[in-house]
C-alpha cells in the first residue's frame, strides 16, 4: 500500500467512508465553531482564506450532503462521533439529521476561459454567474441522488412572489430544475469550449436568458418515505484563486448581496488577493459601495496571527489525531497493534560522544576563567541547573554543562569590567542568574550547531515545525513513517531515535524548500535566507540573550503598513512568502512600548537553518533592512 502520509490521502479517497476514516474534527472546532455560534455561516457570504495544504478542500468535502449522509449512516463508529458533534455545532446537523444541502464546486475548469473572451464585463459576468448557478443546482441534485434520493422526491421552496423567476429556472420540481440546469450549462459550455469566441448574436439563447436560481430558492424539500425534510442549500466555491482577479472581484460583488437566499462560501488562497489585502489582514479590499464588510462578509483565515497559542495547541491535537488515523490505514503497523505515531518517536536525547562532551566541558572551563567566576559560584549555578533539568526529566551531562555555560556568559554580561587589582574579588551580577526554559533552549541550539546534538525530535516538534499546515505536517511525518516502516520490515523496532528523527526532518525540510516553484520563489528564498542568517548569528551568542534565539524580524507596525504603497516589490515577495508557507505575519505584537509586525520564518525554514521552534524571539529591524535583503548578493 502507498504510504498515505506521502500522498495527501483525502485528495484521492473517492469513497466517503474511507474519507471519513481519516478526517479529524479539530479544524471545524478551531475555525468554524465561533462563526456558527454567532449565526454567521449561512446567512451571508463566507470567505475562507488559507495557504496550500491548510485543509480548505477537506472541509468543503466534509460539508457536502452525501458526505454528511455517509457520516450519519456510520455514526456508531467511535471515531465518527466527534465529527457528528462538530458538524452539529457548526449547524449542518440537527437532531441527528442533515439540515444543510451542501455541494462543492471547483473553479479550476473553464470559468477563467469565459473571462478571457472579448465580451463586455456585464456579459462575461452574466455568463459566469449563470454557469455557476446551473452547476450548483446540478451539484445539489447530484448530492441528493448519491445519498439515495430520487429526482421525483425533490422539489424547491421558492421565495414568495417569485413565480415568474421560478418558471425561468425550470419550475419547482426536481425534474424541471435538472432539465433547465443542464440546458443552461450546455449552452454556456459551448461558448467556453469554442476555440474562437462566437459573436454575441450566435450565443445559445439558453446561455443568455434570465437564469437566477440563487435569487429564487429558499430551501429544498424532500418527500421520502412519507416524511418531509427541509434543507438549506449551501454552495461552496473552491479554488477561487484560479479565477482572474477581476473575475474574483465580480464573483464577490455578486455573492455579497444580502437578498440571495442560498448560503454561499468562497474558498481561496492568499495569492489570489492583492498584496495589501494579505499584508494588512483583510480578505477582499474592494466591495460594493455601502457594503459593511464586517456585517455582510464572514472572513475565516485558516492561518491567523490571533490566539496563536490556542491555534498551536489545537493543531497539535488535530495533527496527532490525523497521524493516528493515517497510521491505521497501513497494514504493517496495524497488524502489530501500532496505532499511535507519537509512540514511534522517541523523546530521549542522544548523548554526545566522549570527545564532543570533553569539548563542551573545556569550553565551559574557558568561559568560567574568562568571566572571572569562582569555583563556588559555578558549583552553586550547576546545582540550580541540575535541579531545574531534573524537574524536566533531563539529566544529560552535555546539556548541564552547556546550560551552565550560558549562565556564566550572562554573569560576564551582568558584572562590571574588573580592574587590574580586582582578581580576587567576587562581583555580584546586577540581575540574578536563573536556569529557565529560555536558557536551556539556548544551550540546546548551541549544542546543535557546535556539536551536532539532535534538537528536532518528538511529535510536538514535528507539529510545531509544520506551521499549522496539514500538508506540511504530512510531508514531514511521511518521511518518519517510511523509516519506521523500513525498520519493521527489517525486523527491527519501529521506534525512531531522536538522532534519526532530527536528520530525517532536516533533510526533508531542505528538500521541501528546494521544491519551491511558486511565483517569486527565488526572491522569497533570498529574503528568508537573509532573515535566517541574522537570526542564527544572534541565536549563537554565548549568553543566549533571546533564549532559544530569534526566528523573525520585527518591523514597527506603522512602517510595515506603508509597504504596499512605498515598497511594492517587497510587498509582492512578502505576499507570496505568506501565501506559500514561507513566512507568517504577526501583526501588532507588543514589545518595548511599541507595536511590531513580526515577519516570522516558517517551520521548514527553521528546520533547514537550525533555529528555534519557539515563538517570540525577533530582531528589531526596519522596512529598509527587509528591502535591502532582496538586493543583497
Amino acid at each position: 500500500m502507498v504510504n498515505p502520509f506521502e500522498k495527501r490521502a483525502t485528495e484521492y479517497l473517492r469513497d466517503d467512508e474511507a474519507f471519513l476514516a481519516v478526517v479529524t474534527p479539530e479544524p471545524l472546532e478551531t475555525f468554524f465553531r465561533d462563526p456558527a455560534k454567532e449565526d454567521r455561516l449561512y446567512d451571508r457570504l463566507v470567505l475562507v482564506v488559507g495557504t496550500p495544504g491548510s485543509g480548505k478542500t477537506t472541509l468543503a468535502r466534509l460539508f457536502q450532503y452525501q458526505t454528511i449522509r455517509a457520516l450519519l449512516r456510520n455514526r456508531s463508529i467511535d471515531s465518527h462521533r466527534p465529527l457528528v458533534d462538530a458538524l452539529t455545532t457548526c449547524g449542518a446537523i440537527s437532531d441527528g439529521q442533515p439540515i444543510v444541502l451542501g455541494a462543492r464546486l471547483s473553479l479550476e475548469s473553464e470559468y477563467r476561459e469565459v473571462w478571457d473572451f472579448p465580451y463586455t464585463s456585464e456579459l462575461k459576468t452574466g455568463l459566469m454567474t449563470a454557469l455557476l448557478q446551473s452547476r450548483a443546482v446540478l451539484g445539489w441534485i447530484r448530492n441528493l441522488q448519491a445519498a439515495g434520493v430520487s429526482v421525483e422526491e425533490i422539489e424547491i421552496v421558492p421565495r414568495p412572489g417569485a413565480e415568474a423567476a421560478t418558471y425561468a429556472i425550470g419550475g419547482a420540481t426536481g425534474a424541471g430544475l435538472l432539465a433547465r440546469a443542464r440546458e443552461v450549462e450546455l449552452g454556456i459550455y459551448r461558448v467556453a469550449a469554442a476555440l474562437v469566441a462566437p459573436p454575441v448574436d450566435q450565443i445559445d439563447q439558453a446561455a443568455l436568458d434570465g437564469y437566477r436560481p440563487f435569487d429564487v430558492i429558499e430551501s429544498f424539500r424532500l418527500r421520502t418515505n412519507d416524511q418531509i425534510a427541509l434543507l438549506r442549500p449551501l454552495i461552496i466555491f473552491d479554488d477561487a484563486h484560479r479565477l482572474h482577479p477581476e473575475q474574483l472581484s465580480s464573483l464577490v460583488h455578486w455573492l455579497v448581496r444580502r437578498e440571495l437566499r442560498v448560503s454561499r462560501w468562497i474558498l481561496t488562497r492568499l495569492d489570489a488577493l492583492a498584496p495589501a489585502d494579505v499584508l494588512l489582514d483583510r480578505a477582499i479590499e474592494a466591495v460594493e459601495p455601502g457594503v459593511q464588510r464586517t456585517r455582510e462578509i464572514t472572513e475565516i483565515w485558516m492561518q491567523s496571527d490571533k490566539q496563536r497559542a490556542r491555534q498551536r495547541r489545537a493543531f497539535r491535537t488535530m495533527s496527532k489525531d490525523m497521524a493516528n488515523r493515517y497510521l491505521g490505514q497501513m497494514d504493517v503497523f496495524s497488524r502489530r497493534g501500532l496505532r499511535s505515531l507519537p509512540d514511534l518517536l522517541s523523546t530521549s536525547p542522544v548523548s554526545l560522544s566522549t570527545s564532543k562532551s570533553d569539548a563542551v566541558a573545556s569550553h565551559a572551563n574557558a568561559v568560567q576563567k574568562r568571566v572571572g567566576m569562582s569555583t563556588e559560584r559555578r558549583r552553586s549555578l550547576e546545582t540550580d541547573v541540575v535541579s531545574y533539568l531534573s524537574a524536566r526529566g533531563e539529566n544529560a551531562t552535555d546539556l548541564r554543562l552547556a546550560t551552565t555555560t550560558v549562565l556564566m556568559e550572562r554573569y560576564g554580561k551582568r558584572t562590571p569590567q574588573r580592574g587590574l587589582f580586582d582578581d580576587d574579588i567576587e562581583i555580584e551580577p546586577n540581575r540574578p542568574l536563573k536556569a529557565d526554559s529560555g536558557v536551556v533552549d539556548g544551550a540546546q541550539i548551541h549544542l546543535l550547531h557546535r556539536h551536532g546534538r539532535p534538537y528536532y525530535f518528538g511529535i510536538d516538534a514535528v507539529c510545531d515545525a509544520s506551521s499549522e499546515n496539514a500538508e506540511q505536517f504530512l510531508q514531514l511525518t511521511g518521511r518518519l513513517v517510511s523509516q519506521a516502516e523500513t525498520q519493521l520490515i527489517r525486523g527491527k523496532e519501529a521506534t525512531l531515535s531522536s538522532a534519526v528523527q532530527h536528520k530525517l526532518l532536516r533533510d526533508r525540510a531542505t528538500e521541501m524548500i528546494a521544491e519551491w516553484d511558486f511565483p517569486q520563489f527565488q526572491l522569497v528564498r533570498r529574503l528568508a535566507d537573509g532573515i535566517a542568517s541574522q537570526c542564527l548569528e544572534r541565536s549563537l551568542e554565548g549568553n543566549a540573550s533571546l533564549g532559544g534565539g530569534a526566528n523573525a524580524f520585527g518591523i514597527p507596525q506603522s512602517e510595515f503598513d506603508s509597504i504596499p504603497n512605498d515598497f511594492p516589490e517587497l510587498a509582492r515577495v512578502l505576499q507570496f512568502g505568506v501565501a506559500y508557507n514561507a513566512f507568517a505575519l504577526v501583526r501588532n505584537h507588543g514589545g518595548k512600548g511599541e507595536l511590531w509586525c513580526l515577519v516570522e520564518l516558517s517551520g521548514v525554514l527553521l528546520l533547514h537553518h537550525g533555529l528555534t521552534l519557539k515563538r517570540g524571539g525577533y530582531l528589531e529591524r526596519g522596512v529598509e533592512d527587509l528591502s535591502a535583503l532582496l538586493t543583497a548578493l
